[in-house]
Parts: structure tokens; sequence; C-alpha cells
């Protein structure tokens, strides 16, 4: 109480001495502050833009399984008001910006609140005040690696299936962004490769536009490939049946298309292969034509250089009988030697000829060409067994059609006959009398040749005398 009551007395001393001289001093100290701080050292106001904003507690979010999904580099403009010693001396390292993303889990949007501070005494006001914030879940998928090989291998060689190892990636990250990856990629360059490729390559992450998504992680970022560089060869294909017709039906034709194809594998595997058969095909009782769609039996090793679709067809015809009978005025003698006959009393009034195979082949036939053909070329004098051939048949008999002809077998007799020219007649009377009278003329001139030779005797015995 006494320190108050001395107090007092002492501030009514103060302002009781010399207080005139105190009072002008307090105004003029007021007067050089106003002059000082308006004229000398103003408020002044002063902007900064683009303050990057500080996201605090991204780790937390993380460990959580959650993260920033999208623009993460936000900012805000600042304004600022202060005396002008107190804002020059400002720079935009002084400014803070932060956002504190505790509390905040909530898969989407989120609307987080900025602070900014700076170390002097001036008023701040910044926008926005309030950040968008996306937060996504962080997903783990596998994705298959895909090879993009670019270039080509040297002439005449191609390319075998590669192997990747591994084959498949796991992958991390946003799920909209895993979402996005359509497969990781493995870019091989090729350079006129004549062997086989073993390379590690670096994986990039696509979308299905080919461009590489980023914001993910891979489990591995770089996976070995195998290239093989293989020959090509054309080999004929060969059909592998097992097939019966239906009774009174018949498998006319089976034909593969195609008939080559083009396969690629090892050079020496390739050296010794022409041909490659279908898998087995088994059919019975078959009464109608198929196509049927079929596996090539490709050895180890060995593999197509284009897909194609192997069909192997089989055309089957019912069968039916036709007879036809041929006569004597359709048969053709052929080849007989000059000066031969045969007695054509021999042959057969008529031949049956039965044809037994598809409908299609025998109505075909025109019977006006069919003809019964006998070659006796070479044949001598005598009885010959000749075995008769059928001319018109158009090749009806490479189409599986069966021939069967009566008689398969006729015995002809050919000889040869001598005419002799006769002046006096041509009967047989006369052919007697003229024999005897060339006897008798044969008994005159032996009688002559005896006359005259014993006339040469004499003579002979003349002259010897």
């Amino acid at each position: 109480m006494k320190m108050m009551n001395r107090m007092q007395n002492n501030i009514k001393v103060w302002f009781g001495q010399n207080l005139g001289a105190k009072i002008m001093a307090v105004l003029f100290a007021l007067f050089m502050w106003i002059y000082v701080m308006s004229v000398i050292n103003p408020t002044i106001n002063d902007s900064v833009n683009n303050i990057p904003v500080e996201l605090l507690n991204v780790e937390e979010l993380e460990n959580e399984g959650i993260v920033i999904m999208g623009e993460e580099n936000f900012t805000v403009n600042v304004r600022v008001t202060g005396r002008s010693d107190q804002v020059y001396r400002l720079s935009r390292q002084d400014f803070v910006a932060t956002a504190d993303l505790s509390g905040h889990r909530n898969i989407g949007a989120n609307n987080v609140q900025v602070t900014v501070e700076v170390d002097a005494d001036v008023e701040v006001e910044f926008n926005p005040r309030y950040i968008r914030v996306e937060l996504e879940e962080v997903v783990r998928r596998q994705k298959n690696v895909d090879i993009n090989i670019l270039g080509e291998p040297a002439t005449g060689y191609v390319l075998g299936e590669p192997s990747i190892t591994p084959s498949e990636i796991w992958i991390e990250g946003p799920e909209s962004s895993v979402n996005a990856v359509e497969s990781v990629i493995a870019e091989l360059q090729l350079e006129d490769n004549s062997s086989d490729v073993v390379a590690n390559i670096t994986l990039i992450p696509v979308d299905s536009r080919g461009e590489e998504v980023s914001g993910v992680r891979l489990e591995s970022e770089v996976v070995e490939v195998r290239l093989p560089v293989e020959r090509t060869k054309t080999v004929i294909i060969e059909s592998n049946l097992d097939i019966e017709a239906a009774e009174g039906y018949v498998i006319r034709s089976t034909r593969v298309t195609p008939r080559s194809i083009m396969i690629q594998g090892p050079e020496n595997q390739l050296e010794d292969l022409t041909r490659i058969e279908t898998e087995l095909i088994e059919r019975w009782d078959l009464r109608e034509s198929e196509s049927i769609e079929v596996e090539l039996m490709l050895p180890d090793g060995i593999s197509l250089y284009n897909e194609r679709t192997i069909t192997v067809e089989i055309e089957v015809s019912e069968v039916i009988d036709e007879e036809h009978e041929l006569t004597f005025d359709e048969v053709e003698i052929g080849n007989l030697g000059e000066g031969l006959f045969i007695n054509e009393e021999d042959l057969p009034e008529f031949f049956t000829l039965t044809l037994s195979g598809p409908e299609d082949v025998i109505e075909s036939l025109n019977r006006e060409n069919l003809r019964i053909s006998l070659n006796l070329q070479g044949l001598e004098p005598g009885i010959h067994n000749i075995q008769p051939t059928i001319q018109g048949l158009n090749g009806v008999e490479n189409q599986s059609v069966e021939i069967n002809l009566e008689p398969g077998e006729v015995s002809i007799e050919i000889f040869r006959e001598t005419i002799e020219d006769d002046e006096n007649n041509g009967n047989e009377e006369e052919d007697e009398d003229g024999e005897n009278d060339e006897g008798n003329e044969e008994e005159d001139e032996e009688d002559d040749d005896d006359d005259d030779g014993e006339e040469d005797d004499d003579g002979e015995e003349n002259n010897n005398n």
C-alpha cells in the first residue's frame, strides 16, 4: 500500500513539474512517428504468386495403403500488407505454405486447408485457402510381359517363339494407374541376326494406346528374353486316313488343302524333312462327302511359318450298276497282218459290259462311244485266245469304277488263204483235170528228157567213132 502511495506521489510530482515542456515533447515525438511512418516507412501491399504448398504427413497415408493421385504440385498466391521496411525484406523463401493431410482418409476428393506463415510483422492473405487432393488406394496386380521386336533377322531366316523370364510381373501403384496398364513391354532391337538372341531388356508399362504409364512400380524392371532365329522350308502335307464307305457307296477321292505348307525350325531338323502328316482321321460307313479340319503332326521344335487351316476333303458317291450289250457291229478288229484272215464266225454274237461305280461317273458315259477292240498285232496263222479291250470309257477305270466284260476272252483262228490263177476254169473239177493235164505234161517232159538223153549218148558214140 505504501508503495502504491509512493508511485502516485511520484506521478503527481512528475506531472506537476515542467508539465508544458513535457506535453510538447510528447506531441513532437508523435509528430515525428507519424512523419516517419507515413513518409519514410509507409504501409504498402505486395503480392507473391505460386508459392508451393508442402503436403504434410504423406508418409502416414502411404503406410496405410493410400497415395495421392494426380497433381501434387499445389501452389497459392500470397498478398502481403505491412510497413515497407518489413515487406521489402521478404523473399519467396520466407513464405511457408503447408497442407496437413492428417485425418484425411477418404478415397477420392478431399478438401485440405492451407496455412501460410512468414517470419515478419506483416499481414498475409492467400488464395486458395483449400486445395483439392485426390486420394487413391494402392493396389498390386500381375501383368503379362509382351515382347516388341524391332527390326528384322538376316535374309532367309525367320523368328521362332520367344521365351521371357519372368513372363509375368507384379506392378504396384494407385488403382487408376495400375488399371491403365494394358501390358508390360520389353523392346528387342534386331540387326540382321542369323543366330539365336539372348538379351536382358528393361520393361516399360504401357496403356492400350502403347503410351508409357507413370506412377507405378514394377517388381522387376528387367527380364531375360531368348529369341530363336530359324530357317524355313516348304513340305508336302500327307493325309493320314482310316476310312471306309458304307455298303453301296464308294470313296471316290481324298484331297488335302493346301497341298504343301511352309514350316520353320532349326536348320539341322529341317534338312531331311520333306513331308508332314495330318492327325489320324477315322471314318466308317461313309454315305456322304465330308470336309474335315485337321491338325498337323509337327515334330518337336518345328512350327508353322504361317498359321493355316488344313482341311481334308473326302468325296463319297453312291454306287450304281449299268449293263450294256455290244453287238458284232461294235467290234473293231485291229492290226491283222497282211494276207491274214480270221473266221468271223468264231466271234460271239454280242458282248455284255457291266459297269459298277459312282452314279455321276456312270451316267457321264456316252453309250454311242462304247466299242470292243481286238488287237491282233504280231499274231501268226493259228488259233489264239484274245482278251478284248473296251474303247470309249473316257478314263472311268481311274474313278473307282468296276468293269466286267463277258466274255472276257475270245478264241480266234487266223489263217492265210492262197489263190492260184487257172486259165481254163475256176471250179473244182476243172482244177482236178488241170492237175491231171499238168501231170501228163510233166510225164511228156520226162519222156522228152529221156529221148534227149539217148540222142546225146548216140551223138557221143558217133563222135567217138
